[in-house]
């Protein structure tokens, strides 16, 4: 290739959105792009590498050799980017600042941090800040931070990414619910017995269902789900028990819509961390925001409570 240029990086950047949307269309939505300018960029950029990059048709959308090259390669070239706007952000005061932030759902009522007042903090420290959050499961956060497309995130942590830096923040209580119409509602905790437990349809977080599984002693679920709502969804139906945060079930078994079972025994800690990139402190948004996360939980213990490589467990 000739010498990188403008437009080369948009066609890149381009090129990275249809990646990562699978498509044109998803594409489209995140660029704020009409489908006929997108697909020139695309034109242009095959054009120009002298090959075709993906394939779309009613098969689907699929990259080619050449496009799994060059979206690796692109890897490089947006922590490069990056890297830049960090070291000349204070000298380009009119070039406005980004930051992208990611967590897992269900975290608005989260009694043990504030992300909507860190944010504020953040905002107010810098008003003109462009903020780009986003809700995931933890194992798309943690690769979208690994891939550029995440600055920093919250989350349970799974199995720990080299390159990431981890930092306990809190733990969050988790408790096993039912619904009000399930056969166990009404049933007293001393007189539900683990087989009893084991027969019932479980749903499981589609990233934790070998650990929830485990806990009941269950082979397999009754119904997958990613996101928390999904999960409370289906326990309210009363078709399912599962595990839900002990804060984000509150309010419903307040209105005596849930109940935790057994909790003594089948409740257990889920610890959280701020992830970020190794060697992203350096830029002073990131730095700041990570500053602020951890003084929002200035009463728990700094400690790793859960320092192997699985970081979602029974903690202490």
């Amino acid at each position: 290739m000739r010498r990188i240029t403008d437009i080369d990086l948009r066609q890149i950047m381009t090129f990275r959105a249809i990646v990562e949307c699978q498509g044109m269309a998803g594409a489209r939505l995140v660029l704020n792009l009409s489908q006929s300018r997108i697909s020139a960029r695309l034109a242009e950029l095959e054009a120009r590498m002298g090959a075709r990059l993906c394939r779309r048709g009613r098969s689907g959308f699929a990259l080619t050799e050449a496009g799994e090259e060059l979206y690796a390669a692109s890897h490089a070239l947006v922590e490069a980017v990056d890297q830049f706007c960090i070291r000349t952000s204070d000298v380009a005061p009119n070039v406005r600042k980004m930051v992208r932030i990611g967590t897992v759902d269900a975290m608005v009522g989260n009694p043990d941090l504030s992300l909507p007042g860190a944010i504020a903090s953040l905002v107010a420290q810098w008003p003109s800040l462009l903020v780009d959050l986003a809700i995931a499961e933890p194992e798309e956060l943690e690769r979208s931070l690994m891939d550029g497309r995440r600055d920093i995130i919250v989350t349970p942590s799974i199995n720990r990414k080299a390159g990431l830096d981890y930092t306990p923040l809190f733990q969050e209580h988790q408790s096993l619910y039912c619904g009000k119409t399930h056969p166990l509602f009404a049933q007293p905790d001393d007189l539900i017995s683990d087989a009893c437990l084991a027969r019932q349809a479980f749903v499981a977080r589609r990233y934790l269902h070998h650990e929830d599984l485990k806990r009941i002693g269950h082979w397999e679920p009754g119904a997958m789900v990613e996101m928390m709502e999904a999960q409370l969804i289906l326990v309210l139906s009363g078709a399912f028990v599962g595990y839900l945060p002990s804060h984000y079930a509150n309010a419903w078994c307040a209105r005596g819509e849930l109940r935790a079972i057994q909790d003594e025994r089948r409740s257990y800690h889920s610890c959280f961390y701020i992830v970020t990139p190794r060697g992203s402190m350096d830029n002073p948004l990131l730095r700041y925001l990570h500053a602020v996360l951890v003084k929002s939980t200035e009463g728990f213990a700094r400690q790793d409570p859960c320092p192997g490589a699985l970081g979602v467990g029974s903690c202490p």
